[in-house]
């Protein structure tokens, strides 16, 4: 029953986990009639609907609904299984209103007037939670309705049209420019540059002095350990005290090594150095023929 138990809540946390990721995905960009713009994967200028993920992980928006009319919140399932609706972290996908479905994932089954407002809606795979909404207003021609920076609350209209793409460019560095303007000689970049190093180098050294003043400790309490321990007398414990007869026995063995220069023997065998420095047996000379004087 516990595992059970473990296994609904660990499915019910996936479940939620993801449902909450495809909440971070939003409408970004939208255009409308499409004279001379972006063109399809058929070459066709149709009008088009950019998705953006705002979120910092990879989302599925397969089994998500796509629709112009909240009266048909089902109107177009985005299929699942295709690799291409996994959207990456901060990336967009574009969906073509062409109302042919038959050209593949990306192409809706409903497409925009151009003529009057637009309002188009994202669920979630249930069709009824509401992911996102927006509503175009008319405009002219090869101008798209979009966030000013994608993921961003404020839109306007985009006369140079970004599908696929970030709205905003950033091709500057504002605080590199402001910094530029405030210090132009570069003094305060010179100081901060040395005033870096010069803390690194602190740092450094604190922790290499810290570091052997460490070593230097740890070798100083060995040597004190060492020393107390080959200075410390041994002592036998009074439970290991030895008793009389074995130091009877020492005492009589040392006297006795003392005292006496042999042991008690009844013979004593003296050896004496003879005159010849060779062995006689293997001498040459013994077995010669004596001549008869």
């Amino acid at each position: 029953m516990k595992k059970r138990m473990l296994l609904f809540t660990g499915l019910l946390c996936l479940v939620a986990s993801a449902t909450a990721q495809v909440t971070k995905v939003c409408f970004n960009e939208v255009l409308v009639t499409n004279h001379t713009n972006y063109v399809d994967g058929y070459g066709q200028h149709v009008p088009w609907i950019e998705l953006f993920n705002a979120g910092y992980n990879t989302v599925n928006i397969g089994g998500c609904f796509l629709t112009n009319d909240l009266s048909q919140p089902r109107k177009y399932m985005i299929p699942k299984g295709d690799v291409l609706t996994q959207i990456q972290k901060r990336q967009h996908v574009l969906f073509y209103a062409d109302n042919i479905p038959s050209r593949g994932t990306f192409h809706l089954n409903f497409t925009l007037d151009s003529a009057t407002t637009n309002s188009l809606y994202l669920f979630n795979t249930d069709g009824t939670s509401l992911i996102d909404s927006i509503t175009v207003p008319v405009l002219s021609a090869d101008v798209s309705w979009g966030r000013h920076i994608d993921g961003d609350a404020e839109w306007g209209m985009i006369t140079r049209v970004t599908p696929s793409t970030n709205n905003l460019t950033l091709d500057s560095n504002e605080k590199v420019e402001k910094f530029a303007q405030q210090d132009p000689v570069g003094v305060g970049m010179s100081i901060s540059a040395m005033g870096v190093v010069f803390l690194v180098l602190i740092v450094c050294a604190l922790a290499f002095s810290s570091l052997a003043y460490s070593i230097k400790f740890a070798s100083k309490r060995r040597q004190q350990r060492k020393a107390a321990h080959s200075a410390s007398p041994i002592v036998a414990s009074s439970s290991e005290e030895i008793p009389g007869e074995v130091m009877a026995a020492i005492s009589m063995a040392i006297h006795q090594l003392t005292n006496d220069a042999h042991d008690v023997e009844n013979t004593v065998l003296t050896i004496a150095r003879t005159r010849r420095t060779y062995s006689p047996w293997s001498s040459k000379i013994y077995g010669l023929r004596q001549l008869p004087k």
